[in-house]
């Protein structure tokens, strides 16, 4: 399967496994069959995007032997034709979402991100997919109507829309926080290598919980972390360490 996904479905198969294909086929082959058949039990979305049949690749193409020229280019956002009206789409989007409760992951981004989870995340994601609210077109449509090219992130953007949150690259948001967890108290030498790493990956991968302390495709077990042993390190405050980290990502800047 993974030599045949088209660009889309890739995308989605990465936003719902939270990994790429190949990292994911390492992953099933260090799970016991019962583990996989519960992991794709809780995960049925991910059985139909690898069974997608190829889409038709729409309109016919026309081919006209005169010279071309070029008239103009545009970029079309959804149903809009300007990024603000976009951009406005994507707003009422979240608020009528929040107000509904349909998505109660936008309620976690909002108040407590603490609390986030992968799981809900990717399941956040591909809900935004869906009603075309990609990551990629907000960030196009933004730098459309700004001018400015911002990294944000898509927790970022929904912050933005909801709560008026000013668009901080998403970079410089963990590398306040972590400067602000290491300043928090005197650290060991080798919790402050692992809160490094905790950013790190949070660059990398949007969002680390407790469920990716364990992860094998992620950083920390392959050095021989592990929750177990890190949770040790911070002296039985693991949790308390990652939740704290997650809510300062997303605290306002001075």
């Amino acid at each position: 399967k993974r030599a045949h996904l088209d660009e889309r479905t890739l995308h989605d198969f990465e936003t719902r496994a939270g990994m790429s294909p190949q990292d994911f086929i390492g992953h099933l082959r260090e799970m016991p069959v019962h583990e996989i058949a519960a992991w794709f039990t809780l995960n049925p979305d991910l059985g139909e995007i690898l069974d997608r049949k190829k889409a038709s690749r729409g309109n016919p193409v026309y081919i006209a032997h005169h010279q071309d020229s070029f008239v103009v280019a545009e970029h079309g956002y959804g149903t809009s034709e300007k990024p603000e009206d976009y951009l406005d789409e994507f707003a009422e989007f979240i608020r009528t979402k929040t107000q509904s409760n349909e998505l109660p992951a936008l309620i976690t981004v909002l108040t407590r991100p603490r609390e986030l989870t992968r799981q809900q995340l990717r399941e956040l994601l591909l809900e935004l997919d869906r009603a075309g609210f990609s990551e990629v077109n907000l960030a196009t449509a933004w730098k459309a109507m700004t001018n400015q090219e911002i990294a944000a992130r898509i927790i970022g953007y929904i912050r933005k829309a909801a709560l008026g949150d000013p668009l901080v690259p998403f970079e410089q948001r963990v590398d306040a926080a972590l400067q602000t967890l290491l300043a928090s108290k005197p650290w060991t030498t080798p919790q402050r290598d692992w809160l490094k790493k905790l950013a790190a990956q949070t660059k990398a991968n949007l969002l680390v919980d407790l469920s990716a302390i364990d992860d094998p495709a992620l950083l920390f077990k392959r050095e021989g972390g592990g929750f177990q042993r890190l949770n040790k390190l911070f002296d039985g405050q693991l949790t308390q360490v990652v939740m704290q980290f997650n809510e300062t990502v997303w605290q306002q800047l001075a």
